[in-house]
């Protein structure tokens, strides 16, 4: 397999390269780093020093199945024997999503189909220039037997990412987990207390890590973040409770060592793959019982710092925690030997900034592992508190004030902890594409932010228009009912339109600004660099990916030349910018001129701090407890009470 993979490779650099220059091609996949430059965002940037930028979405395909019905008395749907996606894919049903499939695995990168009905999803990912995607793991799945860290459900993550590299396709292993454990569900004989409603919990931890001591698994005022049996489920996750259970292969006795013993294994099994970007740690972690201030400070960061001492071997002079005591700010996790300081390692806010859009924490460096990346999501107007419980929606809500706010932030609070910014999930339903994914992805355009879409593929029903009905979709597997559903349904027309976009892969110098216009089809970048690049050194120009129906002419203007524009086997082109000075240079593709304007007056990034986004938010609440709209004004006095005593923030 590895000569079908390379000749291609090969040709392409003969056929392409002038000769006597060697450089390496897009197809090269180079561990990732994080530059740091004092004042500056930190940002992602590949060996040869270029800035890089990743888009992609995220996959359920190896998830515990978050949303099926009856989910805790289940297994797995979709087999976990590597052998049985062997140039085949599983029958597909409705109540789960779409299998993960590449049958064509092993042909080489431009061998493969990308159509629709193809059933190779990293071929179609590459067509569509998505460089990045987001593997939802499970607890429950590594780790189902205690201290057992399942070999079968690491070869599995291992075929994935063979699929992912032979398409280009970075893999960020995610730790995935909505509303702590599946096994989490409301008790029909048990009925929910007055003002709470029956809510169960999706995906995360296996049966055996649940303690919720006893608290019923109901939800005040109907929103399933205030599930009890959740809250105390993390509640003794934070204290890293010690598990009745057997300790096996885990680093300790705890909830959070057997996590860790998770993480452990997957570091273990992919620290020398390049096409693994890197770990999340965990997905939207949830404060418990505990403040917002104190869970962050006393407990989540101290918690993260733990898990980069055990993967890298970064300790920061700090001595040996005391094995009873691992969850402390003032010692090191026991060194597990991995040291992987090959790979970018994510991790997340409290969840509770997926409602207000900024970090209620205290943001600041919690390690000098230089390669961390705070991965924030971005669901302004989905999940933040103006839709979520006030019943605003994007057309005419006041808060948050634009996209760009929720990037702002973030920006401010990586800034404090010295780590680059990528957003993990962003989305929405598809009906509102024109407005909320195109303002997030000019949002991210502006902040040099990259990002993953919330999700590849989903089964749906579509409406008489064809949009699919369930909100997140990218791929429709349609139409939705009893039985087996197909693999791959037709892409969204919309997500195919604002999605598959000209972009910077990597840029030399700085990014400062792009854009892409999905109704016209131009483009333009500002960047500026730092010294000249010699014309054919492609490994350290600027490359721009451009697709297949974008056909307009590349041209750059300041301290760049073009080297060359390159059509490859699948109809998208690239082309490689090299700057010739010191300075600002430009890139266009097709009639640019009001882009490249538009960019010129923009004004410069500016981070929010947390005192400004916490005023705005209490203000917008304040201001709505004054309106004639008397339901709105009732629900805002009740936001305040819960924001007081649910988050414990002080207003």
């Amino acid at each position: 397999m590895f000569r079908r993979l390379l000749l291609p490779a090969l040709i392409w650099t003969v056929a392409c390269s002038p000769a006597a220059k060697t450089f390496s091609p897009p197809e090269d996949m180079p561990f990732l780093h994080v530059v740091h430059t004092p004042g500056q965002l930190p940002y992602i940037a590949d060996s040869y020093g270029r800035q890089v930028v990743l888009r992609g979405v995220n996959s359920e395909g190896l998830e515990d199945e978050a949303w099926r019905s009856d989910a805790n008395q289940k297994p797995m749907y979709y087999p976990t024997d590597p052998a049985a996606y062997l140039g085949k894919c599983p029958a597909n049903s409705n109540e789960v999503a779409a299998p993960l499939c590449e049958v064509d695995a092993g042909k080489g990168r431009y061998e493969q189909s990308a159509a629709t009905t193809s059933q190779n999803d990293f071929a179609q990912m590459r067509q569509r220039g998505l460089n990045f995607v987001r593997l939802a793991l499970s607890w429950s799945q590594l780790e189902a037997e205690p201290g057992n860290y399942k070999t079968a459900y690491l070869e599995q993550v291992a075929q994935v990412v063979s699929w992912a590299k032979e398409q280009g396709v970075y893999v960020l292993l995610d730790m995935h987990q909505d509303q702590y454990s599946r096994s989490i569900q409301a008790d029909p004989a048990k009925p929910c207390a007055q003002g709470t409603d029956p809510s169960g919990g999706f995906d995360g931890a296996p049966a055996w890590a649940v303690i919720a001591d006893g608290k019923p698994s109901c939800a005040s005022f109907g929103q399933s973040v205030l599930n009890a049996a959740v809250s105390g489920s993390f509640d003794n996750f934070w204290k890293n409770v010690p598990v009745t259970v057997a300790q096996g292969d885990a680093p300790g006795t705890g909830l959070q060592d057997h996590w860790i013993g998770a993480m452990a294994a997957l570091a273990k099994r992919f620290k020398d793959e390049p096409a693994v970007i890197g770990y999340e740690i965990i997905n939207e972690p949830q404060p418990g019982g505990f403040a917002a201030y104190d869970v962050s400070d006393g407990y989540l960061y101290p918690f993260y710092t733990h898990v980069v001492q055990a993967l890298t071997g970064v300790r920061d002079g700090l001595p040996d925690c005391p094995a009873a005591l691992p969850a402390q700010a003032t010692c090191a996790y026991p060194d597990l030997a991995i040291h992987d300081t090959n790979h970018l390692i994510f991790f997340e806010p409290i969840a509770i900034r997926n409602l207000i859009d900024y970090s209620p924490q205290h943001s600041k460096v919690f390690s000098s592992y230089p390669n961390l990346v705070f991965a924030p999501h971005t669901y302004s107007h989905i999940f933040t508190i103006d839709s979520s419980f006030l019943g605003f929606n994007a057309h005419n809500s006041p808060y948050p004030p634009n996209y760009d706010y929720a990037y702002a932030t973030a920006a401010s609070e990586a800034l404090a902890m010295d780590t680059a910014v990528f957003v993990t999930e962003f989305g929405g339903g598809s009906g509102d594409d024109a407005l909320i994914l195109a303002g997030e992805l000019r949002a991210q355009e502006h902040w040099a932010i990259g990002s993953a879409l919330w999700t590849w593929k989903s089964n749906c029903s579509l409406d008489p228009t064809g949009t699919c009905d369930g909100p997140w979709c990218y791929f429709a597997t349609a139409p939705s009912g009893p039985g087996p559903q197909p693999q791959n349904g037709a892409p969204q027309p919309s997500r195919e339109k604002y999605m598959v976009r000209v972009y910077p892969r990597a840029v030399a110098g700085r990014l400062v600004d792009y854009a892409f216009d999905p109704d016209t089809h131009a483009f333009a970048l500002h960047a500026t660099q730092a010294g000249a690049t010699a014309t054919g050194d492609k490994a350290h120009e600027t490359l721009v990916w451009i697709p297949q129906d974008v056909t307009s002419a590349v041209a750059v203007s300041g301290a760049a030349a073009i080297d060359e524009v390159v059509t490859m086997p699948d109809g998208n082109r690239f082309a490689w910018i090299a700057p010739t000075a010191d300075g600002p240079y430009t890139v266009t593709v097709g009639d640019a001129a009001a882009l490249d304007a538009q960019l010129s007056a923009a004004p410069a990034r500016q981070p929010i701090d947390q005192a400004t986004a916490s005023a705005t938010f209490k203000k917008f609440v304040v201001d709505l407890q004054s309106s004639p709209d008397q339901n709105l004004a009732t629900k805002a006095a009740l936001l305040q009470g819960i924001v007081e005593d649910v988050f414990k923030i002080a207003w």
